[in-house]
């Protein structure tokens, strides 16, 4: 089958299902669910799914908001993963376009599947639901349980204020910290206390002195929850969030290494407790080559005029670093705003439900749809893919591929 007749049916089906693909969009947007409670949003994608003819298997990896849809066309053949996003900000709602971002990549595995079948030519279609990206990191279980150890690609999209077939990401770990301390009367017995905010402002100023010392890209913030209760106590306890970034996990686990370090030195210093939990990791985004320059040929194609990616302008962290590790992997970007609007504003927020908004993610969406037909389809662009996988040190060892 022509790649202009796999591209025609794409744009056929996803034009057909445009209003009702919306509808999905909208309806996750103005129901905000954060990490691991996306009850709305996982049903209202595997319904979705289930009705375009996918076998949707919902509470995987441990995790009830997770899902893994199967379709395939005729016997045997690839397999490609379209990877799905569906979780709020704390706070902010949607400023992060993960409505679109699930939409997107649920729309691109109906498109694909059905131009395969239409051609003719065998292949199996995955979509999968991963929860909790904002924070809780739901496909590293995924990742973990082998749910893409079996794909030649995983592709997904994010929506951004520009276009590119690359995006890098930092590794990132997630701390919650506290320390605890001894009230007393702050005037009167002074001496009784053991103060909280000075462990905290101890723990702050070690990192701000740190940072000299950091490589180019590696970033360390966050911010105080709780700080005492009242201005003639002396603080028991102060608590709250930071997040370590770098441009390698591995230089991430050198930097955490002394993350604690200097929490653990305040605690010394204030003779107070420290309670130091380190959550989830991000690994570093890997994009892989071969699926990048396609991914961009067929954003050109479609109108969305991509740029090209200049490296570690403007990056953040998400799990689908931990994914690039274990399957070849692409996350570009799409302009559904102005150059300037950042994500997770009250700005972006709004930007993420607008009727460009919406045409920006189908034309994503066939994006996706068309680079995952390369792969299916093309066994020379498959065995490429492969390769510039497989030559690189830092992937995970188990990963094979359909083996097609």
């Amino acid at each position: 089958m022509a790649i202009d007749s796999v591209a025609a049916c794409i744009q056929a089906v996803l034009a057909e299902q445009r209003t009702e693909l919306r509808h999905v969009s909208l309806d996750i947007h103005s129901h905000p669910e954060t990490a691991f409670e996306e009850t709305r949003a996982c049903a209202t994608l595997g319904g979705l799914l289930k009705s375009q003819g996918f076998d949707v298997r919902r509470d995987v990896s441990g995790m009830p908001t997770a899902f893994i849809a199967d379709a395939q066309s005729g016997d045997g053949g690839p397999r490609v993963a379209f990877v799905c996003e569906y979780d709020a900000l704390r706070g902010l709602g949607h400023a992060c376009g993960h409505n679109l971002i699930g939409t997107a990549s649920a729309a691109a595995g109906i498109a694909l599947l059905q131009a395969l079948r239409d051609g003719g030519i065998a292949g199996h279609v995955r979509v999968v639901g991963s929860p909790a990206e904002e924070g809780g990191g739901g496909k590293i279980p995924l990742v973990n349980d082998g749910v893409f150890d079996d794909c030649d690609a995983a592709l997904i999209l994010h929506p951004t204020d520009r276009t590119m077939a690359v995006m890098w990401a930092l590794a990132c770990t997630h701390w919650r910290w506290a320390f605890t301390g001894r009230a007393a009367h702050a005037a009167g017995d002074p001496d009784q206390g053991l103060n909280a905010l000075d462990a905290f402002v101890h723990a702050y100023n070690g990192i701000s002195l740190w940072r000299q010392q950091l490589q180019d890209g590696a970033r360390v913030h966050g911010f105080i929850a709780e700080g005492g209760t009242a201005p003639n106590i002396i603080p028991e306890r102060t608590s709250g969030e930071f997040l370590t970034r770098a441009r390698e996990a591995a230089y991430l686990d050198v930097m955490n290494v002394r993350f604690r370090a200097i929490f653990e030195a305040a605690a010394s210093a204030t003779g107070c407790s420290l309670e130091l939990e380190r959550e989830e990791t991000y690994k570093d985004l890997r994009s892989n080559r071969v699926l990048a320059e396609r991914g961009h040929l067929h954003l050109e194609s479609l109108g969305l005029r991509p740029r090209v990616a200049t490296p570690w302008e403007r990056v953040g962290s998400t799990d689908v670093g931990d994914l690039s590790y274990a399957c070849p992997t692409i996350h570009p970007e799409v302009a559904i705003t102005e150059e300037g609007v950042s994500c997770h504003t009250h700005e972006f927020r709004e930007a993420a439900a607008t009727e460009q908004a919406h045409d920006v993610m189908l034309r994503g969406a066939a994006a996706l749809a068309l680079t995952g037909a390369d792969v299916i389809a093309d066994g020379q662009i498959r065995e490429a893919v492969r390769a510039s996988f497989a030559a690189e040190p830092w992937r995970r060892r188990e990963w094979r591929g359909s083996g097609s």
